[in-house]
């Protein structure tokens, strides 16, 4: 207990020195690991019994050593159980969501081939896993169940199987039945390397995802109709990760971008669409810890609505050069990962900004998810699965 009461510390000591009114602190902060050297989460949700799910791996995608690595915990972050899947080699557990049914679904890769798993809500066993062999390596990056319980899963096929981030492959798209039954699929490679993320909204679906290839810029949103068909594509600033709609259908995507006027390097871009995907906003942050912007990249990961029309994004911040290694912030040296959250009202305009981490190790935010309490659960990639709970923050927002 000391050495939680010890990060809460932490976290307020640091934010106080960002902001004038402090964000939230930390609650409790847990870490789980599998049987890889490390563990690396991606994804997380709250759970309809207020416990929380995280999925990414256990081992390491680039030596071949990774397992599907699958985490569940009740409301306080103790864990129920956890799962691994696949044999030790190439696999990416990407997203997961919970099905209509009660039950999980986790998207990714098993053995090069994209993968949908359904898992027992109760045990954490797998009820059903589904294969696509479609090219040299093939993945599930995002998933959604519609309201008639069919599955929506985008990714790409023919990647390079480098690693976690851009793969440079072919987008597709699959649609199937409840039972993880291929109903049709489509080919997405004339407007992206990779569907990203995919939600229902208004009556479509959008597709968050990912350039096409290296030279060109587009496409980095799709509205996709009922049949699969793209009813519009559009274009905007970076490569984005964090994606999601909110209260209004207005929409929401998050990337880091050397565009901005706060450093040459790696800053974070909001921007904020209407449901027609036009730009109402952009916004960047970064640089929070006042170390040099040559050498700090700040890389956001996860972005979630929240629920008082604003929106919550989450990054890490740190130097990954081992040539700058400067000290003299209250967080630690600049060597050394902390997670950075920032919440914005409705309008972009900034409410608060925090760093969170500990003294012993690097800490870095990959997802984040509104909790039912009004606070947020960072997936934190410590070497192990973080579940870091941050409490309930009040704005004054109408």
């Amino acid at each position: 207990m000391a050495k939680i009461n010890y990060l809460v510390l932490l976290g307020l000591v640091i934010c106080e020195s960002l902001m004038g009114s402090p964000p939230p602190r930390i609650e409790w902060h847990r870490t789980y690991s599998g049987s890889g050297e490390e563990s690396h989460p991606h994804y997380v949700i709250q759970t309809s019994d207020l416990g929380f799910l995280m999925v990414g791996e256990t081992g390491f995608v680039e030596d071949r050593t990774a397992k599907i690595f699958l985490v569940k915990t009740d409301h306080l972050g103790k864990l129920i159980w956890k799962k691994e899947f696949g044999k030790s080699g190439y696999n990416l557990g990407n997203c997961v969501l919970e099905t209509r049914d009660g039950h999980y679904l986790v998207a990714g890769s098993l053995n090069l081939d994209a993968s949908l798993i359904k898992v027992d809500a109760r045990s954490g066993n797998a009820i059903w896993t589904r294969t696509w062999n479609l090219g040299k390596e093939d993945a599930f990056e995002g998933v959604t169940q519609a309201e008639n319980g069919d599955i929506w899963a985008t990714g790409y096929l023919d990647g390079l199987a480098e690693g976690t981030f851009l793969n440079w492959g072919k987008g597709m798209l699959i649609k199937t039945d409840p039972d993880g039954k291929e109903e049709w699929k489509k080919d997405l490679s004339a407007y992206t390397s990779s569907g990203y993320r995919i939600k229902q909204s208004d009556g479509h679906f959008l597709l968050a995802c990912h350039p096409k290839d290296e030279e060109s810029p587009d496409y980095n949103l799709l509205q996709i109709d009922r049949t699969g068909e793209i009813n519009w594509a559009k274009t905007y600033h970076t490569v984005y990760w964090g994606f999601d709609t909110g209260l209004e259908q207005q929409i929401l995507l998050a990337g880091h971008t050397r565009r901005s006027n706060l450093s040459k390097n790696w800053d974070i871009e909001l921007t904020s669409l209407n449901r027609n995907g036009e730009v109402q906003w952009t916004r960047f942050f970064g640089q929070p810890r006042g170390y040099d912007g040559k050498w700090i990249h700040d890389e956001v990961w996860g972005a979630r609505s929240t629920r008082d029309g604003g929106w919550l994004a989450v990054a890490g911040t740190g130097d990954e050069t081992q040539r700058y290694e400067k000290k003299g912030h209250v967080s630690g040296p600049s060597g050394q990962w902390k997670i950075y959250l920032i919440k914005v009202d409705r309008g972009g305009t900034l409410q608060w900004e925090g760093i969170y981490g500990s003294n012993e190790t690097d800490w870095a935010g990959e997802d984040v998810c509104i909790t039912a309490d009004g606070g947020a659960l960072v997936a934190n990639d410590c070497g192990s699965f973080g579940f870091t709970k941050i409490s309930p923050w009040v704005t004054n927002e109408k």
